[in-house]
């Protein structure tokens, strides 16, 4: 004689254990899925602030190509060291191509459209985004509490992660407008020949966990 109870109590049993491995297999892929969102957003949270030091990186090299252009101090970054640098001697005169790029930079690999660039006008490394917000934050903390001091630790130490690179290169001769007033003629706008400058900067987190390469096109007069 079969014994019924037997039988439900074994089926139950089986049923549980089923349920129990596929609540299991749930819970495990929750998990999985919870963790790479996380990792995600943490990821497009580095390379949205990579992306502010590389536009950080391409005014840096724009305001040296000018401020050398205009023989006004300007500032040079060489292995990580900042200097200030003045050099009248060249004003007015469109820099040239005569420093060795290093190709070996994280930059430079991330530009996929340079194919054995070996001169630029300058190439500046290791340039701190610390450095140049540091004002801003010393202002915000001015007056600043022990507790609000620990917060400014903690956010120098993760802004010291960013470091910025930029090279840039003389491409040729190039037109540009410029734009006049004159109170007896008015407002005129003059073609004009330059010089244009082709300039790659990077936003980098922590050597090259995240790196945003950015590109712009300068005309300068001459």
């Amino acid at each position: 004689m079969i014994n019924k109870n037997k039988n439900i109590q074994g089926f139950t049993l089986i049923l549980s254990l089923v349920l129990l491995i596929a609540m299991s297999l749930m819970g495990g892929t929750l998990i999985v899925l919870s963790s790479s969102d996380h990792r995600d957003n943490n990821n497009d949270d580095l390379s949205q602030q990579a992306f502010y030091v590389a536009e950080t990186g391409l005014l840096e090299a724009e305001k040296y190509l000018v401020n050398s252009f205009l023989g006004l101090p300007r500032r040079a970054i060489e292995d990580g060291v900042e200097t200030a640098v003045t050099d009248s001697s060249k004003k007015g005169i469109p820099p040239t191509n005569t420093i060795d790029v290093d190709q070996s930079s994280v930059c430079y690999k991330s530009f996929k459209n340079i194919i054995n660039l070996e001169k630029v006008v300058a190439h500046h490394t290791g340039g701190k985004f610390y450095n140049i917000v540091k004002p801003i934050v010393d202002e915000i903390y001015e007056s600043a509490t022990d507790k609000e001091e620990k917060f400014k630790e903690i956010e120098e130490r993760f802004l010291n992660n960013y470091t910025y690179e930029y090279f840039m290169v003389n491409v040729g001769k190039a037109e540009f407008q410029e734009a006049g007033s004159s109170v007896a003629q008015g407002s005129i706008d003059v073609i004009k020949a330059g010089t244009a400058y082709r300039i790659y900067a990077c936003g980098i987190y922590d050597d090259d966990k995240a790196i945003i390469p950015l590109e712009t096109l300068v005309v300068l007069p001459g």
